[in-house]
C-alpha cells in the first residue's frame, strides 16, 4: 500500500518494467494469488540501489515464494544469496521455484525460525572467523515485531559499510497513525516497529534514511 494518491501510484507504476519476462510472470502469479512480495516501487528502488553498491553476498530474512531472492540473483549474476523462512506453506513452493531456475544454485535457502537461524549463523562465524565471509547487503522483510532482533543479528553478520534495508516499516500507515483501519489488531507489531525506528535513529554509528516508498523503507548503512 502506498501513501500517495492512486493516480500518482498508477502513473509511477506505468514506468515499471520487470527485470525479465520470467520474473514479470512470476510477479503476476504472486499478485493474483495474494502472495506477499516486494512492491513494484520497492523493487525499482532496490534495483537502483543494487546497481550502485553491487553486493556479492546478500542476506534476506523472509523468503515467501522466493521472488525477491530470484530478483537479487538475476540482478547480480555474481552474487550469492542466503534467504531464510519458516512458513510451512511457502517453503515447498519457494524450494521448487529455486530448483526450477539456474539462479537457484546461488541461493542458500535456510529453513526455520529466522532468529534461530541467524543465531546459528553467528555461532558459525564465531567458530571460524578466518573463513567467514560477511554480507554486503541485507534485506529484512519478515515478522514486523522482530525487526530489532533481526537487525542486531544481521549487523553482526555484515561487513563494515554494509547496507541493510528494512521493508514495510510503515505497515499500511499503522506505524504513523493507529486510527488506520486494522491497526488495533496489530498493536503489538506497531509498538515494536516504532521502537525499532527510534532505536536505529538514535544510534550515532549508523546512517539512516526513512522513505515512504511502497509501504515504507528504512535504509541503513553501517559505518566503516
Amino acid at each position: 500500500m502506498g501513501f500517495t494518491s492512486d493516480k500518482v501510484t498508477d502513473y509511477l507504476s506505468s514506468y515499471y518494467r520487470p527485470l525479465d519476462e520470467d520474473l514479470g510472470e512470476f510477479r503476476d502469479l504472486n499478485e493474483e494469488n495474494g502472495v506477499p512480495l516486494i512492491l513494484k516501487e520497492t523493487e525499482s528502488f532496490l534495483s537502483f540501489l543494487l546497481e550502485i553498491i553491487k553486493p556479492r553476498r546478500i542476506l534476506e530474512i523472509g523468503t515467501a515464494y522466493g521472488y525477491s531472492a530470484l530478483f537479487f540473483a538475476r540482478k547480480l549474476p555474481e552474487a550469492h544469496i542466503t534467504t531464510i523462512d519458516r512458513n510451512i506453506h511457502m517453503i515447498p513452493v519457494a524450494s521448487s521455484n529455486f530448483e526450477d531456475r539456474p539462479e537457484g544454485d546461488r541461493i542458500d535457502f535456510r529453513i526455520g525460525d529466522a532468529e534461530s537461524m541467524l543465531e546459528e549463523m553467528v555461532e558459525e562465524m564465531n567458530a571460524d572467523p578466518q573463513s567467514y565471509e560477511p554480507f554486503d547487503f541485507v534485506f529484512i522483510d519478515a515478522g514486523k515485531s522482530h525487526y530489532r532482533d533481526f537487525f542486531d543479528k544481521a549487523e553482526q553478520l555484515a561487513r563494515p559499510g554494509a547496507v541493510i534495508v528494512c521493508d514495510n516499516i510503515l505497515m499500511h500507515g499503522w506505524t504513523v497513525d493507529r486510527s488506520y483501519e486494522g491497526a488495533k489488531r496489530h498493536r503489538t507489531n506497531v509498538k515494536y516497529m516504532r521502537q525499532f525506528i527510534e532505536y536505529i535513529n538514535e544510534r550515532k554509528d549508523l546512517t539512516v534514511s526513512l522513505l515512504s516508498s511502497g509501504d515504507g523503507l528504512a535504509v541503513i548503512r553501517l559505518h566503516d
